[in-house]
């Protein structure tokens, strides 16, 4: 028993603690990778949905043209 808790001190400096900050050292830097990629991402949302809106707009004028009055129905 006098044995283990030497050993069980070893392990903690050497294996454990290493371990831990090294863990999370990866885990921040993937989170700083991940933050610097937002600003792309919202670009590139931004421009979708802005193609989006486009395109539901064109839709409703053709509708508005060829069914009058489709805004009044109610789905059955």
């Amino acid at each position: 028993m006098e044995v283990l808790i030497p050993l069980f001190a070893i392990f903690c400096i050497f294996i454990a603690l290493p371990w831990l900050l090294l863990h999370f050292l990866s885990r921040n830097r993937a989170a700083a990778v991940k933050a610097a990629g937002d600003p792309e991402m919202n670009a590139t949302l931004s421009g979708l949905a802005e193609r989006l809106e486009r395109r539901l707009d064109a839709l409703e004028n053709l509708l508005d043209h060829e069914v009058p009055g489709w805004r009044n129905r109610r789905a059955s």
